[in-house]
């Protein structure tokens, strides 16, 4: 893929560095100078998305301050809210997935339909590709740690990008963020921004409007984790039994999904 500025990339991975390792060493997220409680963010919210917060166990803490906006239309993946800053320097678009909800269109005559539950990394990657102008698109996904730390995520990924004429925005720069919680949603924020150089801060203060509002148990994750190794110990003694090639092996966390043996063992680190 062609680089279009280099300065750019630049600027993209350092922000990006830096907001990962602020992420890590936060005893939590850094909340908005001027925002409420989440509940009040939560209470002024429409009915309907007030339920998918409750739903996704979400707590999202937007300033007072702050101008909502209808998201513009997307053809790919629309956005649930979008708010823009008073200074109007950033605007962000969240979508809000609950797993329960989730319905996929699936016609695959050779394999199952992928687990709702597993999909949220090819998500990620597919919304970075249509929402990235052709050029550098730097991701980082954090630690299990991390994204816990941060989140209460069991997932959690980072994106900077220079945006597509497609998101409809006069904001030339972009970070999503990802977020997944096991069985419960997958949560999407585009942060779109005008100067790289001067957006850090207030990235670290924006991407602190959202966690789920609890962690789930380690002893939990253990537990899921052994559970996707059992279903795919089976997956393989079943295609081995049925003659079946060895590259046909699903990574732990996409049980239905083929893949090569490279992508195994895809463990998140404690």
């Amino acid at each position: 893929m062609t680089i279009v500025s280099r300065e750019r990339g630049t600027k993209s991975r350092s922000i990006l560095a830096t907001l990962a390792v602020a992420l890590l060493a936060l005893a939590g997220p850094l909340p908005p100078a001027d925002a409420g409680p989440a509940e009040k963010a939560e209470a002024a919210a429409p009915a309907g998305f007030d339920h998918l917060l409750k739903e996704a166990n979400l707590q999202l803490a937007i300033p007072a301050n702050w101008r909502e906006l209808p998201p513009p239309p997307n053809g790919v993946f629309d956005f649930d809210r979008a708010w823009a800053s008073p200074d109007g320097h950033f605007e962000i678009r969240i979508a809000v997935r609950p797993i329960a909800r989730m319905v996929i269109d699936y016609e695959d005559p050779h394999s199952a339909a992928p687990d709702p539950d597993d999909i949220h990394p090819l998500l990620f990657t597919a919304l970075i590709g249509q929402f990235a102008r052709q050029g550098e698109m730097p991701a980082r996904e954090l630690s299990r740690h991390a994204a816990r730390k941060a989140f209460n995520a069991d997932w959690a990924a980072l994106a900077a990008f220079g945006t597509d004429p497609a998101l409809d925005t006069r904001h030339p720069e972009a970070l999503l963020l990802g977020l997944h919680k096991s069985h419960i949603a997958d949560v999407y924020l585009l942060v779109l921004y005008d100067d790289p150089s001067r957006a850090r801060e207030n990235l670290k203060r924006i991407l602190g409007m959202v966690r789920f509002r609890t962690a789930t148990p380690l002893p939990v994750l253990k537990r899921q984790e052994e559970k996707a190794r059992q279903a795919r110990d089976a997956w393989m003694r079943e295609m081995k039994d049925a003659g079946a090639e060895k590259q046909c092996i699903p990574p732990l966390n996409a049980r239905a999904t083929k893949r090569t043996t490279d992508d195994l063992d895809q463990i998140p680190e404690n």
